[in-house]
């Protein structure tokens, strides 16, 4: 799942959902955060969370930027996308709720 803000694209950053696919001493790939049985696409604790977005370096190019989200942050970083709230207000939630 992707979800970005309607303003301008990337205004506000996309925030990811992903998972970690790890090979364990035995040869055996796991795939984090673990979960039991089918992982769900709309629970929020089955996935590592990301907000991502461009900064323009001193030299004009345009550099990716990542910063990760707690699964207890990732409803009001919702929220603050979709009402585009600017990304340094979000950088600043996702600090200060630590």
């Amino acid at each position: 799942m992707k979800l970005r803000g309607n303003r301008v694209p990337g205004r506000s950053g996309t925030l990811y959902q992903r998972t970690k696919k790890k090979r364990l001493k035995t040869g055996k790939i796991v795939e984090y955060p673990l979960v039991e049985g089918s992982r769900d696409p709309g629970n929020i604790f089955h996935w590592f969370w990301q907000l991502t977005w461009k900064e323009k370096t001193d030299d004009g190019t345009y550099r990716s930027q990542i910063a990760s989200v707690k699964p207890a942050q990732v409803e009001q970083v919702k929220i603050l996308i979709a009402g585009n709230v600017d990304l340094e207000a979000i950088l600043t939630y996702l600090r200060g709720s630590m």
